[in-house]
């Protein structure tokens, strides 16, 4: 199986990457986050006995992810812009690991002069019904999550990296 390097994802469609290998990304990278995360969460309470503090409580047993960004949005230093956008990263995943997709098709044409339709384009794509947070639900492409997927991850990799090194 090929690597899927996260500078060309989004570079590459649904259909050329698989639906498998991009949920694997998605799921790795969310993984990625968590773990800087964690670690954050560690550097600011200081635990005396920190390697059984990221063992057992920071396990996503005991806090979830979610659990994790409300954490980090009680420390003063961290931007709350961030946390806004790991809730959203966040929500692309469960849409990703939960939601069935289906494919949509789109027959563009017109009629010439005996009534006929002529097809001059099929366009083919991958969709998702995702719930919106009020609640609505939304049909969007996948390549279009993926996107907004991949531009997240790595502003919000960006601002972890930076936030680890000021600290």
């Amino acid at each position: 199986m090929e690597v899927i390097n996260s500078d060309d994802t989004p570079n590459r469609s649904v259909s050329e990457l698989g639906l498998d290998e991009l949920r694997g990304w998605i799921i790795d990278r969310i993984y990625q986050i968590e773990t800087s995360i964690d670690r954050i969460i560690c550097e600011y309470y200081k635990p005396n006995q920190k390697k059984e503090f990221e063992k057992i409580i920071l396990n996503s047993s005991i806090i979830s992810l979610g659990g994790k960004v409300k954490i980090l949005a009680n420390i003063s230093a961290f931007d709350k812009k961030v946390i806004s956008k790991i809730q959203k990263i966040i929500s692309i995943r469960n849409a990703f690991a939960h939601l069935p997709t289906f494919r949509s098709v789109i027959i563009n044409g017109d009629k010439d002069l005996m009534k006929k339709f002529n097809v001059t384009e099929i366009t083919e794509s991958l969709k998702m019904e995702v719930m919106n947070s009020s609640g609505q639900l939304k049909t969007k492409d996948l390549s279009e999550l993926r996107s907004e997927f991949y531009n997240l991850n790595q502003e919000i990799r960006e601002y972890l990296l930076d936030y680890t090194k000021k600290r």
